[in-house]
C-alpha cells in the first residue's frame, strides 16, 4: 500500500511542448533503441573488427541521446540523466 507521504509528483513540462518536444521525445528513444540494438549484435558477432565499429556507433547513438535528453531536461520534458559512480 501505498501512502499519501510516499507519492511524488514529476515536473511537467515548462513549455508548451508540442509536436517539436514529442519528435525530440520519439529521437531520443530510437537512439537509445538502436544503442541496445548495436550492443546486442557486437555481443553475438565474433569479428572483431564488427564489434569495434558496433561498438563505436552504439556509444555514437548514446550520445545523440544524452544530447537530446540534456535539452529536453533543460526545458522540464525529461529527467536529467543520472550522474554515474567512477
Amino acid at each position: 500500500m501505498i501512502l499519501g507521504d510516499e507519492l511524488r509528483e514529476l515536473p511537467g513540462p515548462q513549455s508548451g511542448g508540442g509536436p517539436d518536444l514529442a519528435a525530440d521525445l520519439r529521437k531520443m528513444a530510437l537512439h537509445l533503441e538502436t544503442a541496445a540494438a548495436l550492443e546486442l549484435k557486437a555481443r553475438r558477432t565474433t569479428d572483431p573488427g564488427q564489434v569495434a565499429t558496433l561498438r563505436l556507433r552504439a556509444e555514437q547513438r548514446r550520445r545523440q541521446a544524452a544530447r537530446l535528453r540534456a535539452r529536453l531536461a533543460a526545458s522540464g520534458a525529461a529527467v536529467p540523466e543520472p550522474v554515474r559512480p567512477r
